[in-house]
């Protein structure tokens, strides 16, 4: 005890023991899990939506006379199985990201608080979430449908459960450890769990492709939900346990971790990346390159000349993001080749040929990522950092800004278009008439403009860009398989859900306008997107605001 301690009667400070240190992180990610409303959406609302809409959609029909068994017997461990995988992977990657971009893995050294024990609260806080949505879409499957839990199987499904989490928070260490920023890796993270969702048979009960099956079957999430969906299974014999989707879990689990364990110590943006360079004064400045006087004339540029500038500066930002350019551009076009050439040219979807369905699906997608994704989220971004407020000290109005943004979008869904087309002529005999080529200009004006006011809707509703992005990707990505641009020729109930959104009504339009055996222009589709994108405009313009909110994040 020091001279000091003993003058004064005092007792030296202990240093918390490992356990306190565990549940006060433990309450702080917790807390933190729980005021992120991506979090919120995609562990609880995700699932417990997708459930309900299967149980009226499909109406909870008899899918086997002999035994009984009906759809939601089926579908409540799907949603158990997407809320798992929902709150154990992207939660995990995303706030591990987010602390390495901000130095707080750093400066644990100086603390405390070991970094195994900041991971372990991490993977706690996941563990409490998925269990928490685990338990809400039993409840809500047995006490609104009258699904069974079978009590033979009870502890198979506990443990494959817990194996699924932690194989989950591993992967999402992973994505942490291989980002360099933690917007890149809430992209990575949440395209991929979707998208791993879908391939893996998750959203889709009843019907599926071909190579789903065999392209879901080397990931872990198809083992996980097929497992769960036999221990819910009252005539599988057994007591559920299943040894080989076990073995699936833990050796993805186990890659994981490796490499987590090998990376997390990097220090983010060492390689140049986007983390290591300033990005507020360079976006502002390419905001507003273009509204000093024109040395050339003297005269300060007119509307026309404002709305190009902006459009122009969009357009760039586009190319240099990296992010936004694959989503929108490159992938379209590579899913097209790939999925064309697995599925062959031969096949026809409702008598038109799957390479000119498929391409109007792509073009569909391009233009989904660009305007209801990329276009609102941008927006939200000039926003939270107080540009767009700024506006009212330039030349440049807002409804120029606006209208040189959605300018860039509207050039860039042609861009994938005509892209995707070139790619079909080249290599998979696809013609498209000259008046083909000319209606579809109209409605892919139409079905942009359309999303884009969609985008914009969720701009005005949502706190801040991170949020614009993230919800986003959780409406478009399930829509694109309910409306049959990834989903082609699935079962009824989805095609009846994906009418209700205008995503459907703008693939069936371009693909009767590029319809080889007669181009025509669907009526019927283009007044519901038409319907849709005024009603959404109507409500973003009343509920847009131009300034951050206070408190936010930005």
């Amino acid at each position: 005890m020091s001279r000091s301690a003993a003058a004064t009667g005092s007792r030296p400070a202990e240093r918390p023991g490992t356990g306190k240190l565990l549940l006060a992180q433990l309450r702080y990610t917790l807390t933190d899990l729980w005021r992120s409303r991506v979090v919120l959406v995609f562990s609880f609302a995700l699932p417990l939506v997708w459930l309900l809409v299967i149980g009226a959609a499909a109406g909870n029909d008899v899918v086997d006379e002999a035994t009984g068994l009906r759809v939601m017997q089926f579908a409540t461990p799907s949603a158990v199985a997407m809320g798992v995988l929902f709150a154990s992977y992207p939660p995990v990657a995303i706030g591990l990201a987010e602390a390495r971009e901000r130095g707080v893995v750093k400066r644990f050294r100086g603390t405390p608080l070991p970094p195994w024990l900041y991971v372990a609260g991490r993977i706690g806080g996941a563990v409490v979430f998925a269990s928490a949505a685990t338990f809400l879409a039993v409840v809500v499957g047995v006490l609104g449908f009258g699904v069974q839990v079978i009590g033979r199987t009870a502890p198979a499904t506990m443990v494959t459960v817990v194996l699924g989490i932690a194989c989950f928070a591993a992967l999402g260490l992973a994505v942490a450890a291989l980002s360099p920023t933690a917007a890149f890796a809430q992209a990575a993270s949440v395209s991929s769990a979707v998208v791993l969702a879908f391939v893996s048979g998750v959203f889709t009960i009843g019907g599926e492709l071909p190579w789903m099956s065999t392209v879901g079957g080397v990931f872990p999430v198809r083992p996980f939900a097929e497992a769960l969906r036999d221990q819910f299974d009252p005539f599988s014999p057994g007591a559920g346990w299943d040894a080989a989707a076990s073995a699936v879990l833990l050796a993805w689990g186990l890659a994981g971790a490796v490499v987590a364990a090998r990376l997390l110590g990097r220090e983010p943006g060492t390689r140049g990346t986007p983390a290591a360079r300033p990005a507020h004064a360079p976006a502002e400045r390419r905001m507003v390159s273009h509204l000093s006087t024109d040395t050339a004339t003297g005269r300060r540029p007119g509307s026309a000349g404002l709305v190009l500038a902006q459009a122009l500066a969009a357009s760039r930002s586009t190319w240099r993001d990296g992010g936004s350019a694959f989503f929108a551009l490159a992938m379209p076009v590579g899913l097209y080749a790939l999925f064309v050439a697995m599925a062959g040219v031969d096949t026809v979807i409702d008598g038109v040929p799957f390479p000119t369905v498929f391409a109007a699906s792509m073009a569909v997608w391009g233009s989904g990522v660009t305007a209801f994704l990329n276009l609102p989220e941008s927006v939200a971004t000039a926003r939270d950092r107080g540009i767009l407020k700024r506006l009212r000290g330039t030349p440049l109005a807002p409804w120029q800004y606006l209208a040189g943004r959605i300018t860039a979008a509207l050039w860039l869904s042609l861009v994938v278009a005509a892209l995707v087309l070139a790619v079909g002529a080249a290599f998979f005999d696809v013609r498209v008439s000259a008046a083909g080529l000319l209606m579809g200009l109209p409605v892919l004006v139409v079905g942009t403009l359309t999303l884009a006011a969609c985008g914009f809707v969720l701009a005005a509703l949502l706190p801040d860009a991170r949020a614009v992005g993230a919800v986003g990707l959780v409406v478009l990505l399930p829509l694109a398989f309910f409306s049959e641009v990834f989903f082609l020729d699935g079962p009824e109930w989805m095609r009846a859900v994906g009418t209700l959104f205008p995503l459907l009504h703008f693939q069936n339009a371009l693909t009767q306008a590029w319809n080889p055996a007669g181009a025509e222009l669907s009526g019927s589709d283009l007044s519901v997107l038409a319907a849709w994108g005024v009603v959404a405009a109507a409500v973003a313009v009343r509920s847009f605001r131009w300034q951050p909110r206070s408190g936010g994040r930005s």
